[in-house]
């Protein structure tokens, strides 16, 4: 029987030939094609976020924020996935297969040495992180695809998302619509406090201006029960606590309300802002005022601020119990 050149026997072993090694068209199609990672198992230390918020790219677009401890800024994966067209819950290795496919240069921010990092959020539940820069590098490429024909039907919803994020994008970088969505802005230099008071906070309590609409504690009254609209009687203290807890503590530190309450004396605290902190406060009002309507109970509520706001939640409503409208 005549042997196969590419085959040799020695020692009882079947070993490949040299012959066996050579590259065909096939191989070499296979070896240009970008390496989808394959992921480590993760570390048992996970940095922590210490700076998180939504960045709204368009009408119905958003992308949760997140900084990291030591300064990188990012985004919750999942929150990324969602918002350029992808299943919320699609699994890691999926992910980076199609960033193979149509985003090749967005792997290195999914690769061993980098991301996906797992990171503990502000309340204390877990994570995954990708760093800035993958958002461009996706929009880019899927609508590179688009142009190019080679963007398959399924995929076609795509498009006009990442089209809101270029534009987004195109106002201001990765970073600064991090920076601004978490307010990181404000502390870039953590050691420096007297900074951050100083771009926060006004020497003056300013005049009083309207900064929460009647349909924002219209919408929290309906949920405890509290009629709305006695422009005489003071609103129900339970109202103010939880305006305070999920519109001022989320984004304001705990230095700037100790240094809020030190300097005020009838004020409201929104009267010493300056227009950085207004603005911050509003985006937060707005955000809060939303769930509000949408809420059916203060479990509820809090439930959906805890999730959203990734802070942990309390039982509002038992621990300030309801009074008679």
């Amino acid at each position: 029987m005549k042997r196969r050149p590419e085959i040799e026997k020695a020692a009882g072993e079947i070993r490949p030939s040299p012959a066996a090694f050579e590259s065909t068209p096939h191989r070499k199609h296979e070896m240009t094609k970008p390496k989808v990672p394959q992921f480590e198992a993760k570390s048992k230390v996970r940095p922590k976020v210490t700076y998180h918020g939504p960045a709204r790219l368009g009408d119905d677009l958003v992308v949760q924020c997140a900084v990291l401890e030591d300064g990188r800024r990012g985004y919750v994966q999942r929150s990324l996935r969602e918002a350029v067209g992808l299943k919320r819950n699609l699994p890691l290795p999926a992910f980076a297969g199609f960033l193979s496919e149509i985003a090749p240069n967005a792997l290195k921010y999914i690769g061993k040495t980098s991301s996906p990092v797992q990171v503990r959020m502000p309340n204390g539940a877990t994570g995954v992180w990708v760093e800035a820069g993958i958002l461009t590098e996706i929009a880019n490429g899927v609508i590179g695809a688009a142009l190019d024909g080679n963007l398959g039907s399924g995929r076609q919803h795509m498009i006009a998302p990442c089209r809101a994020i270029l534009r987004a994008l195109g106002k201001t970088g990765e970073i600064a619509l991090i920076d601004e969505a978490t307010g990181h802005q404000y502390h870039r230099e953590p050691d420096a406090l007297q900074d951050i008071i100083t771009q926060l906070i006004r020497e003056e309590a300013k005049d009083w201006d309207l900064r929460f609409p009647p349909h924002f504690y219209r919408s929290l009254c309906r949920l405890w029960g509290f009629s709305y609209g006695n422009k005489h009687a003071p609103l129900p203290w339970v109202i103010g606590q939880v305006t305070r807890r999920w519109v001022y503590d989320v984004v304001f530190p705990p230095e700037i309300m100790a240094e809020i309450k030190a300097r005020r004396r009838s004020e409201k605290m929104h009267q010493w802002l300056k227009d950085g902190g207004i603005k911050l406060l509003e985006k937060q009002r707005d955000a809060v005022a939303i769930i509000a309507q949408s809420a059916v109970d203060p479990k509820d509520f809090e439930a959906r601020c805890s999730a959203v706001f990734n802070r942990p939640g309390t039982q509002v409503s038992m621990a300030f119990p309801q009074e008679a409208a």
